[in-house]
């Protein structure tokens, strides 16, 4: 999974996540607490959410990206950090003593789920965690990317005791395995420009279409509420390159 020896940047790079930040926490608000985070990772959206009054447990299978996530916690206000629980899990196969009104899963992590089994085991949990009524919500992106296997500069951030640390990918469509194969590289220089250190993550994405995840969903029994093509709401057409799932528990 991505952002293993880089966990300690990603916060550093999500700079363009507001809009999905404040379609989650409009979600969360809605539905009320407790909320249960799929792929937490740092816990961008955790603490958002902590910040609004929502209780939030997460999960992740990164002990890096959870080291950060605690790190954080350590530091925030007590009323904040007193509302985030943070747990290494897989999210193909968890069981928590706890039932939510709101699941979700953000940024395309539902992709890291590469096998139809696997996405499939995380459904099913999702459906024996949620309240009835309760929403479980996540968004993949659909069809193939540049994947010429290059490397790409994304973009430079300066580090806060100087220096710099440059983001590259590379990617590469696997269509026999419908998958993608992507790398991170992280280049950390000094203020002098000297490179420090190179880390590079792997990390292997699932292909999927919007046709065989309505299947899944059916056949965990969450129904499709909304689905749209961005986090402002627009709604989903053929042709969008994203579809954000909102799915509900059917109610007693």
């Amino acid at each position: 999974m991505a952002y293993q020896g880089s966990a300690k940047y990603y916060d550093l790079f999500a700079t363009d996540k507001g809009q999905e930040q404040n379609f989650y926490r409009e979600i969360a608000k809605e539905t009320g607490s407790p909320v249960l985070e799929l792929g937490v990772g740092t816990g961008l959206f955790a603490f958002l959410l902590a910040e609004d009054g929502i209780e939030v447990v997460g999960i992740d299978s990164s002990s890096a990206m959870l080291k950060e996530a605690m790190r954080k916690q350590r530091h925030a206000p007590q009323a904040i950090a007193s509302r985030l629980t943070f747990i290494k899990a897989d999210m193909s196969n968890f069981q928590l003593d706890q039932m939510f009104h709101l699941i979700y899963v953000p940024s395309g992590s539902f992709q890291y789920l590469t096998t139809p089994e696997e996405q499939k085991r995380c459904l099913q949990c999702v459906q024996s965690h949620l309240y009835p009524q309760g929403l479980f919500v996540f968004d993949v992106y659909l069809g193939e990317t540049e994947a010429t296997g290059a490397w790409r500069r994304l973009e430079t951030k300066p580090l806060p005791k100087g220096g710099t640390v440059t983001r590259s990918i590379s990617t590469q469509t696997l269509k026999d395995q419908r998958a993608i194969n992507t790398a991170l590289r992280f280049d950390v220089t000094d203020s002098r420009g000297r490179v420090q250190e190179t880390i590079i993550d792997w990390s292997y994405l699932a292909l999927l279409t919007k046709e065989e995840l309505e299947q899944h969903l059916k056949v965990a029994e969450l129904d499709v509420t909304s689905l749209y093509a961005t986090f402002t709401r627009k709604p989903w057409a053929p042709g969008a390159t994203k579809a954000i799932f909102v799915t509900a528990k059917p109610g007693k």
